[in-house]
């Protein structure tokens, strides 16, 4: 573990980040107090195109390898892929941070970039200009991050735990196989 993710396409993928917020309202102002805590992760729902049998046969072993929630695996959306840019850290980051400072060979970054650092799925909240300056990203870190180390742009990836035990396909009159999963972050 962890696996990786079959190379057979996405037809469908909604992702979302979810976080641990606390709201309480009074119910005679109807005045709000908010707390964030510091859970936050990401959270989808994949589905694959049609695959004929010769092709779901690398989807089925990797549903049934994974054991339910007990395994992992590596996948990021498709479409999140940025080539040309380089993003090194400058200094060291934290676990739970929320922004890293890039090294003064950084490229610039536009808001809405996802990018992978260690096992795990970032995007940039803010632009970045080039140089030695803050990206600021979500959820924070996951773990804490050495200087030095190379943001990844190129189709980024996180670890992924399927969110339910009970996994299963359809099979039509045409021997073509759907599959359709939901999975949480793993962390």
């Amino acid at each position: 573990m962890p696996l990786a993710f079959p190379s057979v396409g996405i037809q469908n993928i909604t992702m979302r980040l979810k976080r641990a917020i606390a709201v309480s309202e009074s119910p005679f102002s109807f005045d709000q107090q908010v707390f964030e805590h510091s859970g936050a992760r990401w959270e989808a729902e994949v589905t694959l195109p049609p695959l004929s049998y010769a092709e779901a046969r690398s989807v089925e072993a990797f549903i049934v390898g994974l054991k339910g929630q007990s395994g992992t695996f590596t996948f990021g959306h498709p479409l999140h892929d940025t080539t040309g840019i380089s993003v090194g850290l400058g200094s060291n980051a934290d676990i739970r941070a929320t922004q890293i400072i890039g090294g003064a060979s950084s490229s610039a970054v536009s808001a809405g970039t996802y990018f992978q650092l260690g096992d795990y799925l970032y995007i940039a909240t803010e632009d970045k200009a080039q140089g030695s300056n803050a990206l600021k990203l979500e959820p924070p870190l996951r773990q804490a991050i050495s200087a030095g180390t190379a943001c990844d742009f190129t189709l980024p990836k996180s670890l992924w735990r399927m969110s339910t035990n009970d996994i299963s396909w359809s099979t039509d009159m045409a021997s073509m196989y759907g599959f359709s999963f939901a999975c949480v972050e793993a962390l």
